[in-house]
């Protein structure tokens, strides 16, 4: 898939991502799964930029994720995009993929982010801040729930106060924040949680709203498992009014909140 929109990137004269992958150590297929379903999503995005067609995801699978799940999520997506090469007359890749078994679940979650990226910069309308906002806007009510006694009166964390001039890096390192003190709390009650390189994202300067959209995704994932296995209650987003146009300030605001919650948990624990 990765050469077929390498190819239509080319033919569309959209300039190719330079941005370095992931390094990542250790990932489960539910890592790879969120990541799958944004790959699925701006794959029909670029359809519907297109040609207007509408495709709809399949359902999220009930129990356990495993590697098919993955795999019905990329062949969506990347059937998705033999249809645009087929609309414009875009010419398919050249080559044959082979199959190498050694790959592993942290390998595919790293191919999956980085042909997320190149999508982003062939779409029209790529990932805005408000598409972040509503990644970390349930994030926080995952991590509400578990902080919750009683649904009836759900407990959020403190909203801070706004600042302005944020830029996509200074959200991507909050989120970065976010997730260490997820993967702390994982380690602590003996779950296994995705090892992202923090350190090396944390050094990162060529921040994207795509990149931030990407690991926000990767961290909604960590907290709906981790929250599931903490028995969390269900409970509704934070009750705070969302803006009429969200810039990364809105969303440095909203992931603020959400390390309050994470660092109330952790001290709970």
């Amino acid at each position: 898939m990765a050469a077929d929109v390498d190819a239509l990137r080319d033919y569309m004269g959209r300039r190719e991502v330079t941005a370095a992958g992931w390094v990542v150590d250790y990932a489960e297929p539910r890592h790879v799964y969120y990541q799958a379903q944004t790959l699925a999503r701006k794959a029909n995005r670029l359809v519907r930029q297109i040609n207007g067609a509408e495709t709809a995801l399949p359902e999220p699978p009930i129990g356990e994720i495993l590697p098919g799940h993955v795999l019905g999520l990329v062949q969506g997506a990347h059937q998705a995009i033999n249809s645009v090469q087929q609309e414009i007359g875009a010419p398919a890749a050249d080559g044959e993929v082979r199959f190498d078994a050694d790959r592993a679940p942290r390998d595919v979650l790293r191919e999956i982010v980085q042909i997320n990226r190149q999508i982003n910069l062939m779409l029209d309308i790529p990932i805005r801040p408000e598409d972040v906002y509503g990644r970390i806007e349930l994030a926080a009510a995952y991590v509400a729930g578990k902080l919750t006694d009683d649904p009836a009166e759900p407990v959020y964390g403190t909203l801070p106060a706004f600042e302005t001039g944020k830029q996509p890096v200074d959200v991507y390192r909050r989120v970065l924040t976010c997730l260490g003190i997820a993967q702390r709390i994982g380690e602590s009650r003996g779950i296994r949680v995705l090892d992202l390189n923090l350190r090396r994202e944390e050094r990162r300067r060529d921040i994207e709203p795509s990149d931030v959209y990407h690991l926000a995704t990767t961290l909604l994932a960590e907290l709906a498992y981790l929250t599931l296995e903490l028995d969390a209650h269900d409970v509704d987003l934070p009750p705070i009014e969302k803006p009429a146009y969200i810039f990364p300030s809105h969303v440095f605001r909203m992931a603020g909140m959400l390390e309050d919650e994470l660092n109330r948990l952790e001290a709970s624990l």
